[in-house]
C-alpha cells in the first residue's frame, strides 16, 4: 500500500510539472493565447451614443445598421479582433480596437457619421452618397501629384448624377462630407461615366481616411463619445509586465508561508495551488475571456482566497491532531468537517462576484469573472485534489510525526524504570472513556485556554470592542460629512490625461499650458517629474487637440503612447447607480443565506459588521483624500465577500459547539472558545491575503494600486470585525430575540 500510494504521488507531481511546462506557450501565445484587455496590450475603449435627428428615434434597426459600418470600418483599419456590442436599452455602442498605430485617427473614424452629399450654392442637397461602388484615395498626376478620391457610381447614381450635372454646367456642385465641404468646383460638361474625382485634400493620409468612410457607408445616426479610454501600447506592455510580476511574487510569497506554517499540508497546499492556477487559466482561455489589469488582481485575489481554503482545512487537521487522532483519521476528519464551513464562506463570497458580473462595467465584469471562477476552483482543489495527496502522503507513513503538521508533540514526564507500573484495568477503561471523549467532543473550554500563550476573554470585553468600533465609524463618518470622497472622473465625468515625456518637465509650464487654455485642472508629477497625470473636465476633440499641441511646448512626448481616460457626465450618474444597486443586491443575498443556513439573529451582525467594513473603508478613502473610481467599487465588494467568509467561518463553529453545550455551560464560553479555535485561521488567513495584495500594491499597475489600497484596509478591519463584534452581537442579538439557545438540556 506505502508503494503504490508513493507511485501515485510521484506520477501526480510528475504530471502536474509536465502540464505547467506545456501549457506555458498556449496559454501565453500572443495569436492564439488568453486575449489581452486594452489595458494590456494598448487600444482604444469608446462607448457611442446614439443620438437621434430631431423629431425621431433611434430604433434598433438604426444601431444593428451602425454596427455594421462600423465593424467595416474597423475591417478597413486592418485591425485583428475588434470588440463590438450593442446596448439596445442606452442606444449605445460599445467598440474596442486595439493594434492601432494612430488611436486619434481611428476613433475620428469610427465616430464620423461620414453622409455625402452634392450641393448647390444655396446649400441645397441635390444628391447623397448611396449610389457610391468605390472610393480610393491615391495621388493624382493629372492634378501635379495631388491628394485625391476616385469614386464611382451604381447605374441609378451614373443616370441621376449625369442629369444633375448637366443642369449644373458652368455652376458650383459643392462636394460635402456631413458639414465640411471638401471641394466646389465649376461642372464644366455632363458628367455620364458615372465616376469622377474629389479634390481639396491636404495629404494623402487624409484622402484615405475620407475614402475609408465612403467605402463603409454612412451612418444611419450621428454619435456622441460618451466615454473614452485610450492605452499606448508601451504602457500597455509595462502594465503587463508589472502585473505578471507582481502574480509571481504573491505566488512565491504565499508558497514560502504556508509551507513554513503548515510544513507537509503547506507543500500539499502549493501543489494545489498550482493545479488550481492552471485550471482557472485553461477555463478562460476555453470560454474566451479577456484579460485585464483588473483580471489580473483577481486572480491573484482568488489565488489568496485558494489558500484561504486550505488554510480551514489544515486548521482543522491541526485540531483533531491535537485530540490524539492517527494522521489517517485526523486527514479524514479534518476535510469532512471543514466542508460545510468551505462551502458557506464561498457561496458568500460568490454572491459578490455575481452582483459585480451582472451590475459591473465591461473591465469590472471580467474581474468578477475571474473571481468567480476562482472561487469554484478553489472549492474543487481544496477538497478533491488537497484530500487526494494528503491521503497518500498520510499512506506513506501512517505514523508520521506531528511536527510533519506543524503540530507540536506532547511531551509526557518519563518515570524511572522501577517506578513504572502498569495501570489497573479501572484505570485503562477510565483513560480510554477519556480519550474517547476527547476525539468525540474536541477540546474542553479549558484545553482551549491553556493550550494557548497569549490567552485572553474576548467576549467578556465585548464593551471595549464596541467602543473602538464606534470610535472609528464616528470618525469616518466624520471625515465623510466634512471632507466627502475623492470621486473620480468614473462618478463625476471628465478627462484624465497620463503622458511621459522624454525628460523632466517642471509642473509650472504645464500649469501655464492649463490656464492659457483656459481649463480648470490639477497636475501630478512622478517618476521623476517625467510622468504627468492631467485631471481636466471633459475635453471636446478640438479642444483636447489644441491642450496637447501647446503642451508639446512644455516638453516632447509619444502621441500615441497617450494614456487618456474621457467619461461623460451620463456614464458616471449610471456608475453611481449601480455601485448603490450593487450594494444593496449583495447585501439582500447574503442576509437571506445567513439567515437560512444558521438564524436570523447571525444574519444580522454579519450584516452589520460588514457595513460597517464598508464605511471604514470609505472614511480612510475620504481622510486621505485617495480617488475613488470603479475598481473602489469592486474593492468594496469583494471586501463585502471576503470578510463575510470569515465571519461564516467563525459561526459555523460556535453553531457546531452550541449542539454540544450542557444545561450549565456558558454560552459566552462556547462562543470565547469558538473565537479562540478559529483564532488561527482568522489570522493566517489575513496575512495571506495581504501577501497578495501588498504584491498588487507594490508592484502592480497604477490602476490596481488604489483597489488594493481599499483591499487591505478592508480586510485588516474585516479581521478586526469578525474576531470582536460580528460572534459577539450574535450574543446581543440572542438575547434581545429572547432565543432558545441548542444544546442538551
Amino acid at each position: 500500500m506505502n508503494r503504490r500510494n508513493g507511485v501515485k504521488l510521484f506520477v501526480t507531481v510528475v504530471l502536474l510539472a509536465v502540464a505547467a511546462g506545456l501549457s506555458v506557450a498556449p496559454l501565453t501565445s500572443a495569436e492564439n493565447g488568453i486575449p489581452l484587455g486594452l489595458d494590456l496590450r494598448g487600444g482604444v475603449h469608446l462607448a457611442l451614443q446614439a443620438v437621434p435627428d430631431e423629431g425621431s428615434e433611434v430604433t434598433d434597426e438604426n444601431l444593428d445598421d451602425s454596427r455594421a459600418v462600423i465593424e467595416r470600418r474597423i475591417n478597413e483599419l486592418g485591425v485583428s479582433e475588434p470588440h463590438l456590442e450593442i446596448d439596445y436599452v442606452k442606444d449605445r455602442l460599445i467598440v474596442e480596437i486595439a493594434g492601432v498605430d494612430n488611436p486619434d485617427d481611428a476613433v475620428e473614424i469610427l465616430r464620423t457619421t461620414a453622409k455625402l452629399t452634392f450641393r448647390n450654392d444655396a446649400g441645397e442637397i441635390l444628391m447623397d452618397g448611396s449610389h457610391l461602388t468605390r472610393a480610393d484615395g491615391r495621388l493624382d498626376q493629372d492634378y501635379a501629384g495631388a491628394a485625391v478620391i476616385e469614386f464611382s457610381l451604381d447605374s441609378e447614381g451614373t443616370e441621376i448624377f449625369a442629369e444633375l450635372t448637366r443642369t449644373m454646367v458652368n455652376q458650383h456642385l459643392g462636394v460635402y462630407l456631413d458639414e465640411e465641404l471638401l471641394t466646389n468646383p465649376t461642372i464644366q460638361e455632363p458628367i455620364t461615366g458615372g465616376s469622377g474625382r474629389i479634390t481639396g485634400y491636404a495629404s494623402l493620409e487624409e484622402a484615405m481616411e475620407h475614402a475609408i468612410l465612403l467605402r463603409s457607408g454612412a451612418l444611419p445616426v450621428s454619435f456622441n463619445i460618451v466615454e473614452r479610454r485610450q492605452v499606448g501600447a508601451l504602457l500597455g506592455s509595462d502594465s503587463l509586465a508589472r502585473s505578471l510580476q507582481a502574480c509571481a511574487v504573491a505566488v512565491g510569497l504565499i508558497f514560502i508561508f504556508v509551507i513554513i506554517l503548515y510544513r507537509l499540508p503547506g507543500l500539499v497546499a502549493s501543489f494545489a495551488i498550482l493545479a488550481f492556477s492552471l485550471i482557472v487559466l485553461w477555463l478562460l482561455k476555453g470560454i474566451g475571456a479577456v484579460l485585464t489589469l483588473p483580471g489580473i488582481a483577481g486572480f491573484v485575489l482568488s489565488i489568496g482566497m485558494a489558500v484561504d481554503l486550505n488554510i480551514i482545512i489544515y486548521e482543522r487537521l491541526k485540531e483533531e491532531l491535537r485530540m490524539g487522532k492517527s494522521p489517517r483519521a485526523a486527514v479524514d476528519a479534518a476535510f469532512s468537517r471543514a466542508f460545510i464551513t468551505v462551502f458557506d464562506s464561498n457561496i458568500t463570497t460568490l454572491f459578490a462576484a455575481g452582483t459585480l458580473f451582472v451590475l459591473g462595467t465591461s473591465m469590472i465584469k471580467g474581474f468578477a469573472l475571474i473571481l468567480g471562477i476562482g472561487i469554484l476552483t478553489s472549492l474543487f482543489t481544496a477538497v478533491t485534489f488537497s484530500r487526494m495527496v494528503m491521503r497518500w502522503c498520510v499512506g506513506l507513513n501512517p505514523r508520521i510525526g506531528k511536527k510533519w503538521f506543524g503540530v507540536k508533540e506532547r511531551s509526557t514526564p518519563v518515570a524511572p524504570a522501577a517506578e513504572i507500573q502498569p495501570p489497573s484495568k479501572a484505570e485503562s477503561r477510565r483513560r480510554a472513556k477519556s480519550e474517547a471523549i476527547v476525539a468525540v467532543e474536541g477540546e474542553t473550554y479549558e484545553d482551549v485556554k491553556t493550550a494557548r500563550k497569549y490567552y485572553f476573554n474576548i467576549v467578556s470585553r465585548r464593551k471595549t470592542w464596541y467602543i473602538v468600533a464606534a470610535i472609528l465609524a464616528v470618525v469616518s463618518l466624520g471625515s465623510l460629512g466634512v471632507r466627502g470622497l475623492n470621486l473620480g472622473i468614473d462618478f463625476t465625468g471628465g478627462t484624465i490625461l497620463d503622458i511621459t515625456f522624454n525628460a523632466p518637465v517642471p509642473q509650472e509650464g504645464i500649469s501655464a499650458v492649463l490656464a492659457d487654455q483656459g481649463m480648470a485642472g490639477t497636475v501630478q508629477l512622478s517618476d521623476g517629474d517625467t510622468a504627468a497625470l492631467i485631471r481636466l473636465p471633459e475635453l471636446t476633440d478640438d479642444s483636447r487637440e489644441e491642450f496637447l499641441l501647446a503642451l508639446a511646448g512644455v516638453g516632447e512626448f509619444a502621441r500615441e503612447n497617450v494614456q487618456e481616460d474621457t467619461v461623460g457626465p451620463s456614464i458616471g450618474a449610471e456608475l453611481r447607480g449601480s455601485a448603490i444597486r450593487a450594494l444593496i443586491v449583495a447585501t439582500i443575498l447574503m442576509l437571506a443565506y445567513i439567515a437560512f443556513r444558521f438564524r436570523l439573529n447571525y444574519a444580522i451582525a454579519g450584516i452589520l459588521t460588514l457595513l460597517q467594513d464598508v464605511l471604514i473603508v470609505a472614511g480612510v478613502f475620504s481622510l486621505f483624500q485617495w480617488q475613488v473610481d470603479s475598481t473602489f467599487i469592486a474593492a468594496v465588494l469583494t471586501v463585502f465577500g471576503y470578510d463575510i467568509n470569515d465571519t461564516v467561518v467563525i459561526y459555523d463553529r460556535i453553531r457546531e459547539n452550541e449542539k454540544k453545550l450542557k444545561r450549565r455551560d456558558s454560552f459566552e464560553d462556547m462562543v470565547d472558545k469558538s473565537i479562540w479555535q478559529t483564532m488561527g485561521r482568522s489570522v493566517n488567513t489575513t496575512l495571506a491575503m495581504m501577501i497578495a495584495l501588498f504584491s498588487i500594491l507594490i508592484l502592480g499597475g497604477e490602476s490596481t494600486r488604489l483597489f488594493a489600497a481599499a483591499m487591505i484596509v478592508g480586510v485588516a478591519y474585516g479581521a478586526y470585525s469578525t474576531i470582536f463584534l460580528s460572534s459577539q452581537l450574535v450574543l446581543e442579538l440572542k438575547k434581545l430575540f429572547g432565543e432558545k439557545r441548542a444544546g442538551t438540556a
